[in-house]
């Protein structure tokens, strides 16, 4: 659609009526959805003449997404192709394609009934390589409901790896909800896969008692990382800065008991690329939001090319919903994002940058956690050059806000004064 000059730079709402017959010829209106029992609404976009305010080197992307190959009684995505032409208008460069296990293991016509040639995720597989470019990197995955140590179904993000089982939590059969596996139960050679990647999946999300009495659902628990050797946590899934602002806080309690976990981004998105429109009770009741809205909040590595398993592992991790930070400290070397430093005084330099659509930068924040005291150190727009000392063991991470309320957080540098630097 052509795009008038005086809709540049700001928000505009967009509604789109329609209309359709069904096979009896009646012909029906709809204005953007013919979901009777939802709210009505418009779509809004905001039509940007920059690029998000990421330097180059920079690769941002969605780690949790659901396609229409997640499809069974109450949940369903979107095409692929539709999907990559939204990620790449909201200025994404890469995504993983993470639909449930319990989903792919079906026949593409039965969600019931499993297919022990795996045909949907042998058609996941040729479609992402089809989509898979180098402007724009489209990896397949899947989500996996696998068992916590206490034999729980939690969920699993498992990236560029062979298929995993698991459908404990389908609800395919009631009263068997038991996981497949559990996270011991995954080998060595895939744990340590150096062409994959595994994700704990909303970790810090509480589960309904609902799905922990029907689908016998739990949480991820510090053991299940440690002894699972999962350093890489989805802890932020949704686009509420509320919801965001909980999740770091607990991240920040298991920084503080001296674990280097790494925090991603993603939204659980199935489409959902402006609205969240799908099933609260199957078959009776609808529900509409915007608290996971595909993209919306992003995982940002920093890497020599877009390699989306590599440049996570790579650990010089951002998360954002749009502005952008990143820092370093400076002594004998340059410490980056992901580093240990093992020196007491080092001279801190970061970088922020915003744009319209987000705002100004408002709030800069430097925080030094120390592990021995237990206790973690806000201190509010620092100056930049600053020397800082640190303590003997903990972590330096940083964050600024908008005035439009947009957040960029940073992972950590570590500090460890008490060992060799690794």
């Amino acid at each position: 659609m052509p795009v008038p000059d005086s809709y540049i730079n700001q928000s505009i709402e967009i509604s789109v009526h329609f209309k359709y017959s069904t096979s009896n010829t009646q012909i029906h209106k709809g204005i953007n959805d013919n979901y009777k029992a939802l709210p009505s609404h418009s779509f809004t976009c905001f039509i940007s003449t920059d690029p998000l305010p990421f330097p180059a080197g920079y690769w941002k992307g969605e780690p949790h997404y659901h396609s229409d190959y997640t499809s069974d009684q109450v949940e369903f995505g979107a095409p692929l192709y539709i999907t990559k032409r939204f990620a790449m208008a909201m200025g994404m460069d890469w995504l993983f394609v993470t639909d449930h296990s319990y989903d792919l293991d079906d026949y593409p016509d039965d969600y019931i009934k499993n297919d022990p040639d795996l045909t949907k995720w042998k058609q996941l597989e040729n479609e992402c390589n089809l989509l898979n470019q180098k402007d724009f990197r489209m990896i397949q995955g899947e989500e996996v409901s696998i068992g916590n140590y206490k034999n729980k179904n939690i969920h699993l993000l498992a990236v560029g790896c062979p298929f995993i089982h698991g459908k404990g939590d389908s609800a395919e059969e009631w009263f068997k909800n038991r996981p497949d596996y559990q996270l011991k139960d995954l080998p060595d050679l895939l744990r340590n896969n150096k062409n994959g990647l595994l994700i704990a999946a909303h970790p810090f999300e509480d589960v309904p008692l609902s799905q922990k009495i029907t689908l016998n659902r739990g949480n991820w628990h510090l053991k299940d990382y440690i002894d699972n050797k999962i350093e890489f946590l989805q802890g932020i899934n949704q686009n509420s800065l509320f919801e965001v602002l909980k999740s770091i806080s607990k991240w920040k309690t298991l920084l503080l008991q001296g674990h280097y976990l790494y925090l991603l981004a993603g939204n659980d998105a199935h489409g959902n690329f402006q609205y969240m429109k799908q099933i609260k009770i199957p078959f009776i009741k609808l529900f509409l939001s915007k608290k996971q809205i595909f993209a919306r909040f992003f995982t940002v590595f920093r890497y020599t090319e877009n390699n989306p398993i590599e440049g996570i592992k790579s650990k010089h991790l951002l998360i954002s919903n749009g502005p952008f930070i990143d820092f370093q400290l400076k002594g004998l070397k340059t410490y980056h994002i992901g580093d240990t430093v093992s020196e007491a005084f080092l001279t801190l330099i970061y970088h922020v940058d915003s744009m319209l659509e987000f705002g100004e930068i408002s709030l800069v924040k430097l925080f030094i956690g120390d592990i021995d005291k237990k206790k973690e150190i806000c201190y509010t727009n620092p100056e930049n050059h600053n020397v800082l000392t640190l303590p003997k063991r903990g972590y330096i991470r940083m964050e600024c806000l908008t005035q439009k309320l947009a957040i960029a957080i940073t992972n950590p540098i570590w500090i460890n004064q008490l060992e060799t630097q690794k």
